[in-house]
């Protein structure tokens, strides 16, 4: 089984090995954090445990965020807003009667994740993620073995860029868990407006106005700019100092895709340059070309009408914390950006923290393999069920866990059981909790287009007197199918939804 105390004994061992990169030559942040975690490992009593986690949080946003950027201004603002946050979640609880915590849930979340991606047994499923310039590092190490370094130096300061990026993943992990919740009091005022509503009536109040919220016309401009700022996305091409540009020599010795995007370099057509071609590539630079994701912007505008909690979460930071308008960024020409005009590395990393927030709400988001920061993250974040405080019923009963949590690798299959046994929950359901599972990872994962390597099999399984049955998804690679006791059940009438496809159709 894995629970708090498996990933937070895991977690100290990073800190001990230091193998956590934010924290490379901090030992003070290294000694806080350390303590923090132990007296949560060794905490009973649920009050405290929130007061840990509130110390908890702040010393690893401080530590994670300020590796990326060391401008500290908005930190006290955000923290104060997270110290309201908490003490929101108190009238949440008392307003929902399944509302389940996220003060600690993200904490969990962030553990979860560092235990699975550095846990040797599970590599085979997370490692695709941040290899999405692998490429850029192939092509340099071909260069290498010939004699043409010169002529492709501005491969070689590309590859030190995304290896700096590389550097910044330990910390942007950290920060998606940290911080992909913190809008979600917005989408619960309407539950509590409404509890407030149904009391007035018993003293003869009738006439109420319900309360509203909207952005007003001030805030536009920076909305819009929110929402451009999630949408473009970067490409890069060599142009040429003396504008005989080196763009007819590239394809012939580059595999580039149809967006023009170098995705690698043929070695054996490397040796067919003549020394005019690699005069001309001595010369050349490598710019930035920015493309407007236009789809993109519709879904995160979409979000934004409805305040999904992640795109919310989103603006929050970007709104209070000074590092998202400090980045130098000057350009003449969208489509002609030199990467000395452009501090790249912390534009890129931040610009995925917010994509990664967001995405984890965002209904258009698929998960093909998790290779990015936003399928990481949203994938997680659907794991996470050992630690989540909850109401559980009607009856104030509130509870550490609905289930057990097992994740383990079996067959080339990830396995993730989630186990039922509670009696002293009451109408504690299994069935309930799959279906819920099975629609929301038939509607995350794009079946049809998974990583053929991405195999994955969930149980929920009943050990309860009214409920011994074992319910199970899998999926992998234009597969899906669910079975109760190893009885294939019809997904679209199992579900009772028109969204998904039958076993035969996914096969498709």
């Amino acid at each position: 089984m894995i629970d708090e105390k498996i990933v937070l004994d895991f977690y100290i061992d990073q800190i001990n090995n230091d193998t956590i990169y934010f924290l490379k030559n901090k030992p003070w942040f290294k000694e806080d954090i350390s303590k923090e975690i132990l007296k949560l490992r060794g905490e009973t009593e649920m009050h405290n445990k929130i007061t840990i986690c509130k110390k908890l949080w702040k010393l690893l946003f401080e530590a994670s965020m300020s590796f990326i950027d060391n401008d500290r201004r908005g930190y006290d603002d955000l923290f104060n807003y997270f110290d309201t946050y908490v003490d929101f979640e108190e009238l949440i609880f008392a307003s929902d009667s399944f509302y389940r915590d996220h003060t600690m849930h993200c904490l969990w979340v962030y553990f979860l994740g560092e235990y699975l991606i550095k846990n040797e047994d599970f590599k085979p499923f997370f490692n695709k993620y941040g290899n999405d310039n692998e490429f850029i590092f192939e092509m340099c190490q071909a260069v290498r073995n010939t004699n043409l370094t010169e002529a492709f130096h501005s491969f070689i300061e590309l590859e030190d860029i995304m290896k700096s990026i590389e550097g910044h993943y330990d910390s942007l992990r950290c920060l998606t868990a940290l911080t992909h919740d913190l809008g979600y009091p917005i989408k619960k005022i309407t539950s509590i407006t409404k509890n407030i509503k149904s009391i007035l009536p018993h003293f003869g109040i009738n006439n109420t106005v319900d309360f509203q919220f909207n952005y007003s016309d001030i805030h536009a401009n920076l909305i819009k700019d929110f929402l451009n700022f999630l949408s473009y996305n970067y490409i890069f091409y060599v142009g040429d100092r003396d504008r005989d540009t080196a763009s007819h020599i590239l394809p012939k010795v580059a595999i580039i895709n149809e967006l023009g995007s170098i995705l690698g370099i043929d070695e054996t057509k490397l040796l067919e340059l003549t020394k005019e071609e690699i005069e001309t590539l001595k010369n050349g630079r490598v710019n930035l070309q920015l493309l407007f994701d236009y789809s993109r912007h519709m879904r995160y505008s979409k979000d934004f009408e409805n305040y999904q909690h992640g795109i919310m979460s989103a603006f929050l930071l970007f709104r209070k914390l000074s590092i998202f308008n400090n980045t130098p960024f000057a350009y003449r020409d969208l489509g002609n950006i030199q990467i000395s005009k452009l501090d790249f590395v912390k534009k890129e990393i931040i610009t995925e923290l917010l994509i990664a927030i967001t995405d984890h709400t965002s209904e258009g988001f698929q998960i093909s393999k998790v290779s990015s920061d936003s399928a990481f993250l949203t994938f997680i974040d659907e794991l996470e069920e050992f630690s989540r405080i909850s109401r559980a019923n009607q009856n104030r009963q509130y509870v550490n866990e609905f289930c057990k949590t097992d994740i383990y690798v079996e067959n080339g299959y990830l396995n993730i059981d989630f186990i039922f046994d509670s009696t002293k929950i009451d109408n504690l359901d299994p069935e309930r909790a799959f279906k819920g599972r099975c629609k929301r990872f038939l509607t995350l994962f794009n079946i049809k287009g998974l990583d053929e390597n991405f195999k994955l099999k969930l149980r929920c399984i009943g050990k309860l007197p009214y409920d011994t049955n074992v319910y199970m998804l899998e999926i992998r690679n234009k597969f899906a199918n669910i079975t109760i006791n190893d009885e294939e059940k019809n997904i679209r009438l199992y579900l009772k939804s028109n969204q998904f496809m039958s076993k035969e159709e996914y096969a498709l």
